[in-house]
């Protein structure tokens, strides 16, 4: 069996891998937002609400 690279798993399988990614519902109810998604990077977005500090209201 051959072995493939990011960049082929990437190239071969972004959309099926953008789906579940941008549409994972622990992600969502967080409010988590994919912004780049690319072969060996992804970056995200999140605004911190109040009921994600800590009991002395900073955000870790």
């Amino acid at each position: 069996m051959k072995k493939m690279d990011e960049y082929q798993i990437y190239e071969k399988h972004y959309g099926q891998i953008h789906e579940q990614v941008k549409n994972d519902p622990y992600a969502q109810s967080l409010g988590i937002q994919l912004t780049k998604f690319e072969a060996g990077t992804a970056e995200a977005a999140l605004e911190v609400q109040s009921h994600m500090v800590n009991a002395y209201d900073e955000q870790n």
